[in-house]
């Protein structure tokens, strides 16, 4: 009998410890799993990659004179770039490896947000659909900027969701220390405090985001000096306004409406190790009437406000490109929005179930009187 009641002491123990760290666990199984996917393919193709002309050539630059080749974007993407050389050398693996690292930690991070904001399975399953995103696993194996404007910017709506107001300003400082197209989702943040009228904090990501841009801005500035470099990047942002066009961009671009349903992917190669970055038509259409749904739902205060945090995660930093006067854009600036895209998606698809459930438990009730 003592052994017995022994047992069950231990086994309850164990059960009990194993829901403590639980989120813990689940982090760490997301994280591996992603982080195992992106390592064994890295490596591939060994050679330059389309656009991983413009940053790794620029991140060589920055690492053997101080000077940034490519003024299109702050250099704070191409300081990563140039790290993973450092540590792997100038090769395949070491352009990718940081970009592929930080990418692996989106997925978990994505279940953290989604643990907070609405509910464990919400979390776990938005964190299981970015494991097999097709547009977030190519982007983390590729040498580019938008994996690390996803990463700074999924941290930096972590932060929020967890009351570090400060830390997410400086976040998100990083993602536009990467790319300017990170100011949408600032966007986003200020129209949320504005809707629980946390006035006071909204000058803080204001404030804070530029200070970050001009700190991780700095050694370039000393180095090519700060006339030359404002005029660049006065340049690039009007470049980056109205995108000439070329033969090149004519037949890879895409309009902004197009994304959500995977219309002209972007192919980065096309046979050997084929790279195309592709959305996922068949959940992130589902994104539209689950973000209306999310709002009806804070409308009669049936949820929290904070779950209209995503909505407007995914309305600033994918709707904001619909104002560009540029005709061509490309797929894979949906990237940092695809985190809200799954959460959202996610969601949806648990309360649509939910409501199932709960309809035939009344037609079974009824039944059954």
């Amino acid at each position: 009998m003592t052994k017995r009641l022994s047992m069950e002491f231990q086994l309850t123990t164990f059960f009990n410890t194993l829901k403590v760290y639980k989120p813990f666990l689940i982090f760490l199984s997301l994280f591996i799993t992603a982080y195992v996917i992106r390592m064994l393919t890295i490596p591939f193709p060994p050679d330059i990659m389309s656009d991983e002309k413009f940053y790794v050539t620029a991140a060589r630059s920055i690492i053997s004179t101080g000077h940034d080749t490519n003024f299109e974007h702050p250099p704070l993407g191409k300081y990563l770039i140039g790290l993973g050389i450092l540590i792997f050398g100038d090769n395949s693996f070491g352009w990718r490896f940081i970009g592929a690292l930080l990418g692996s930690t989106i997925p978990p991070l994505v279940y953290l947000i989604g643990k907070e904001v609405y509910n464990e399975n919400v979390g776990l399953l938005s964190g299981l659909f970015l494991l097999i995103d097709p547009l977030t696993y190519v982007m983390s194996c590729i040498a580019m900027l938008d994996i690390y404007l996803a990463f700074f910017v999924t941290c930096a709506f972590l932060a929020f969701v967890y009351q570090r107001y400060y830390m997410s300003a400086v976040l998100f400082g990083l993602a536009c220390s990467v790319k300017f197209s990170a100011v949408f989702s600032i966007c986003g943040v200020i129209a949320y405090l504005l809707y629980i009228r946390k006035w006071e904090l909204i000058q803080w990501f204001v404030i804070i985001p530029f200070l970050t841009f001009l700190i991780i801005s700095l050694p370039i500035m000393l180095i090519e000096g700060i006339g030359k470099w404002l005029g660049s990047t006065l340049y690039y942002l009007s470049w980056h306004w109205n995108l000439p066009i070329d033969e090149y961009t004519e037949m890879l671009a895409s309009r902004p409406e197009g994304w959500l349903f995977n219309i002209k992917p972007f192919t980065f190669r096309k046979h050997l190790y084929k790279r195309i970055a592709n959305a996922n038509p068949y959940l992130y259409p589902l994104t539209l009437p689950a973000s209306i749904y999310v709002v009806y739902m804070v409308s009669k205060n049936r949820v929290e406000h904070i779950e209209l945090l995503p909505v407007l995660w995914f309305a600033t930093q994918y709707g904001l490109f619909f104002l560009l006067p540029r005709t061509r854009q490309f797929i894979f600036y949906l990237l940092p929005s695809v985190p809200a895209i799954l959460l959202l998606t996610a969601w949806g698809i648990l309360a649509v179930l939910e409501i199932l459930k709960n309809r035939y438990s009344r037609l079974n009730n009824a039944a059954r009187q």
